[in-house]
């Protein structure tokens, strides 16, 4: 009894500090996720974009962009997407990110007919006319920024016959691995200084009824799974921070606590997922291709 009055205490601890930490803010999502990515951008095409690199090309294959379009790649990153736009079109690509160390990787790859600019997703579709664009792609950075807001925006800027094509990670990605970090800070609350506000949705119907509501129509839509296993926690913990899925929640527990926070949870993973083929890395993601009327 005493054990389970414990395990009650830390649990209402966390819910605790993880409400006055939504409360209180200030909102720093933004922030943090800019710093993981400016820190991983050298390694980011060698650990993500290869990885998704046949799920970026399938939503490609799916949007099916017609040549000498008007392009806009959101949440660009490194420019793989941007670049096979611009190969895809031979027409204009802009391509448009937050974090200047993923720009700057872009850049040094000079891709014909590519141009790279610094701003917020949002704010940039906003400084658009309307019917400009040919063509809108978002890969893999959509839960980061303003889904409503970016589909929204899109619908606008969008000629008619124009086409958006978006691949994300799903709310339930990682799920897993999701769990295992709440375990840990049930154990250290006190460690917890930062809660991860991001806006993932939970499957593609959710972003085509986000296409409706903007008054496009929805070409197609498809869900999909793709797991790798890696040897232990640790490598777990690397490969996570590595490909940009931890991003922001690297800095969920203070300085003082980050590495203890760090080991317990490479070791919570060994014991919950273990196996003979290693601890499995699960990323669900969604994908749609809208067309304005």
């Amino acid at each position: 009894m005493k054990w389970y009055s414990n395990e009650k205490k830390r649990w209402l601890s966390l819910s605790l500090k993880i409400g006055r930490l939504l409360i209180q803010g200030p909102h720093q999502t933004p922030y943090l996720v800019r710093c993981s990515y400016d820190r991983l951008a050298p390694g980011y095409d060698q650990s993500w974009t290869s990885h998704m690199r046949s799920r970026s090309l399938e939503m490609l294959d799916r949007l099916a962009p017609p040549e000498n379009a008007m392009c806009i790649d959101l949440a660009c990153g490194t420019g793989y997407v941007s670049g096979e736009l611009a190969h895809r079109t031979k027409g204009r690509v802009i391509g448009v990110d937050s974090s200047c160390g993923m720009l700057e990787v872009a850049r040094e790859k000079r891709d014909g007919g590519c141009i790279y600019v610094h701003a917020d997703v949002v704010d940039y579709l906003r400084s658009l006319p309307r019917n400009s664009v040919d063509v809108i792609t978002c890969a893999w950075g959509l839960g980061y920024s303003r889904p409503w807001l970016i589909v929204r925006e899109a619908s606008r800027v969008l000629r008619n016959g124009g086409r958006i094509g978006i691949i994300d990670n799903t709310l339930f990605s990682l799920s897993g691995v999701l769990w295992a970090s709440i375990l840990v800070f049930a154990e250290r609350p006190d460690a917890l200084v930062h809660v991860m506000q991001v806006r993932f949705l939970p499957a593609a119907w959710c972003l085509a009824f986000l296409m409706r509501m903007a008054g496009l129509g929805v070409l197609t839509t498809w869900d999909g799974v793709k797991t790798y296993h890696v040897p232990d926690g640790d490598a777990a913990i690397a490969r996570l921070t590595r490909t940009g899925a931890a991003a922001g929640f690297e800095f969920a527990a203070d300085e003082t606590h980050r590495e203890a926070v760090f080991c317990r949870f490479a070791r919570t993973l060994e014991r919950k997922y273990d196996s003979a083929e290693g601890i499995p890395i699960t990323h669900r993601y969604l994908g749609a291709v809208g067309q304005k009327p």
